[in-house]
């Protein structure tokens, strides 16, 4: 796979292990460290796989895991007989401090982002009015697209179709494909863009066109509650600003790029 997308969805090592925890529902002043290091491995790996733009930081996200859980496999340190063993300190504990600081941080913004949203509903008297598109109120971060593109990766690998050679895939034909489908019909369930006993390599090469139209703005993904089903739309249109009297109207929207 040559076609690499470079997204500005990564939000950091941080973001990816708080989206981990809480699909795993864990909790975060006791993680097990085993579980979370797999997990947080694996998806690395399917990050890596679609070439993604993965950064040096969550590559030192992997190596801090991987060491604070071969820390917590070591044996207690011996003491003398009759002397109390020193106080063991949690090698989790500067991993979970920074967790709770990112959480802080992160729910501070989220309020902000609510507040400038509903800021855009309102409109000057006399002003034009807006389109509202009714789309889920939460948008969906790139973990979590993983998360759902992995299980359809999942099931593909249990069914296992016939091997049936078909022509190279292409990113940008797919890109093309996409658009038409939700020029038809929009919003779409994020399993439905992935055709029917499609293999392994046609799926990633689907996902791939999905990041890059996200990236240019030509869709958007939503779901109604966290880990809910997530929801394609097509890109938003804008309404362009009316124009001033005696001048002629009826200009039709131009389409976000």
């Amino acid at each position: 796979m040559t076609f690499q997308v470079k997204l500005e969805m990564f939000e950091g090592p941080l973001d990816l292990l708080l989206h981990l925890i809480r699909e795993h529902q864990l909790d975060i002043l006791d993680i097990p460290m085993a579980r979370i290091t797999e997990e947080y491995l694996s998806t690395l790996a399917l990050m890596q796989e679609l070439d993604l733009d993965v950064a040096g930081e969550f590559l030192l996200m992997a190596a801090t895991l991987i060491h604070i859980k071969s820390k917590m496999l070591l044996p207690p340190e011996e003491t003398a007989e009759g002397e109390e063993p020193p106080p063991e300190e949690d090698p989790r504990a500067e991993l979970v401090n920074r967790l709770l600081e990112y959480k802080r941080y992160k729910e501070a913004a989220q309020t902000l982002a609510l507040l400038e949203s509903e800021q855009t509903l309102l409109h000057p008297r006399g002003g034009p009015a807006m389109e509202l598109t009714v789309e889920g109120p939460l948008q969906v971060s790139l973990f979590e697209l993983l998360r759902a593109f992995r299980e359809v990766l999942r099931r593909a690998d249990r069914e296992s179709p016939l091997e049936i050679t078909r022509e190279e895939l292409n990113v940008g034909q797919q890109i093309v494909a996409l658009v038409d489908l939700l020029a038809a019909e929009s919003p779409l369930e994020f399993g439905r863009i992935f055709p029917e006993a499609a293999r392994r390599p046609e799926i990633i090469v689907t996902f791939l066109a999905l990041l890059e139209t996200l990236r240019r703005g030509r869709a958007s993904v939503r779901q109604t509650e966290p880990f809910g089903p997530i929801m394609i739309y097509r890109g938003v249109e804008r309404l362009e600003a009316a124009p001033p009297e005696g001048a002629e109207s009826g200009r039709e929207p131009v389409r976000a790029e």
